[in-house]
């Protein structure tokens, strides 16, 4: 598929797939209010930490291998399977043991239920997704997601009719359950299209070792990564009241949703880089990353000056502590949306030691900033202490590939009366 309707078609349905979680998100938060949702959004943020150890990160593997021709479509689809089988037999265990955690706001019972049920569906998402968009293929996968979600939408108990038959309780695990829903759809929908039983063979020795070596590095990386921009919600947790973390993580969710384009070209760069496309890539990625910055500029700058009045009215009257933290959070913002498109595209050159090195200096930044910080400042230091962090990680990213291409910062970051062009002929012409 060539990069332009790559590009438009991953936007389409993957944006669609964002819009129906922030939709949802929104009504979760205005139902549950800032302390009630604070805490369902906690515990999810422990639970993906968990998801990204157990699921080892294979689907960059899978990604970069099947992308590779190396392993095809059934040999990877019964990997897939195998692992989030067998995986959640430890990780059953281990949720178990932690269900009695003093900061757990569940029943134990309770939180082993929602636990399984995401653990198992998003390593079903993780890994099928990705091997869907190795294919190309955005509208099938996206348009079963949001399926799902269009449900859990109509289902939230915000009326009178929908509570006769549905209490908060019963919902959190049908929310939960959605995850198990989407991933057992995308997996049926993967191994209906494209596997085929004579192909499934046993993965050669020789492929197994860089296989697993890749996903070493991914999984140490991504760890780094997932702590970068979440472990402050620990810290929040420990020093600041239920209501301040739940406006926390809503700006820093909002903050989040800037990151869904950046995710969307990085999900098209990784698998073109790959493939072996790395000059094609570099070029158009910087015109990517200064149409990023103008758009998102303006964006947040709107949101500055109308957010005030307006996260509260969106988001109901239990959040007028986010606005602030939101503001402090538009460098990082910024920052990060560049580093989405360097971190693909290192990841597609297999060149995984840059995105390692940033995320080390970043984490112990912001790990001793939050120490520093947010005893004293709240919720307020924590984001002041991500954006720098943030910053921190752009340079470094943006240092290491002027090493190799004699790049510019400011080819990422300065919009040029070229660009309007550039980007009209890369995304809208065909």
């Amino acid at each position: 598929m060539k990069l332009v309707k790559a590009l438009s078609t991953s936007i389409l349905w993957r944006g669609l797939y964002f819009l129906s979680v922030m939709l949802l998100n929104i009504l979760v938060a205005r139902h549950f209010q800032s302390d009630g949702s604070g805490k369902i959004y906690y515990i999810i943020n422990i639970l993906a930490f968990f998801l990204l150890l157990i699921s080892f990160c294979l689907e960059a593997p899978m990604g970069y291998y099947l992308s590779q021709k190396k392993l095809n479509e059934s040999q990877l689809s019964m990997l897939a399977l195998m692992w989030s089988l067998f995986v959640m037999i430890p990780a059953y265990v281990a949720v178990y043991f932690f269900s009695t955690a003093s900061d757990i706001p569940f029943e134990p019972a309770v939180f082993r239920l929602l636990a399984t049920l995401f653990l198992l569906g998003n390593l079903l998402i993780s890994f099928f997704i990705a091997l869907f968009y190795v294919k190309m293929e955005f509208k099938g996968p996206n348009l079963l997601l949001v399926a799902v979600n269009l449900i859990l939408i109509l289902l939230v108990p915000n009326n009178g009719l929908v509570q006769q038959y549905i209490s908060n309780e019963t919902y959190i695990q049908l929310y939960f359950g959605g995850f198990l829903a989407q991933g057992v759809l995308l997996a049926f929908a993967f191994n209906r299209k494209y596997v085929r039983f004579s192909q499934i063979s046993r993965i050669p020795l020789d492929v197994l070792k860089p296989f697993f070596s890749f996903a070493l590095i991914t999984v140490v990386t991504n760890s780094m990564t997932f702590l970068m921009y979440r472990i402050d919600y620990w810290f929040v947790h420990k020093y600041c009241s239920a209501s301040d973390l739940g406006n926390y993580i809503q700006a820093c969710k909002l903050q989040q949703l800037f990151f869904i384009l950046p995710s969307i070209l990085a999900a098209v760069v990784f698998p073109m880089t790959a493939s072996g496309r790395k000059e094609e890539m570099n070029a158009k990625m910087q015109v990517l990353s200064r149409g990023l910055i103008a758009a998102y500029l303006m964006v947040c700058l709107l949101l500055a000056a109308t957010g005030y009045w307006l996260f509260p009215f969106v988001f109901g009257n239990t959040f007028t502590n986010m606005y602030l933290p939101f503001v402090l959070l538009i460098p990082a913002i910024l920052s990060y949306s560049v580093v989405h498109l360097l971190a693909a595209y290192f990841g597609g050159k297999k060149v995984l030691n840059v995105n390692f090195w940033g995320n080390v200096i970043t984490l112990v930044l912001i790990v001793a900033g939050d120490i520093l910080v947010i005893p004293s400042f709240g919720i307020k230091g924590a984001a002041v202490v991500s954006s720098a962090g943030y910053i921190c990680y752009m340079c470094y990213m943006l240092y290491a590939h002027s090493k190799t291409y004699h790049s510019k910062f400011s080819d990422f970051l300065i919009v040029r009366k070229a660009d309007v062009q550039s980007l009209y002929s890369l995304i809208v012409k065909p």
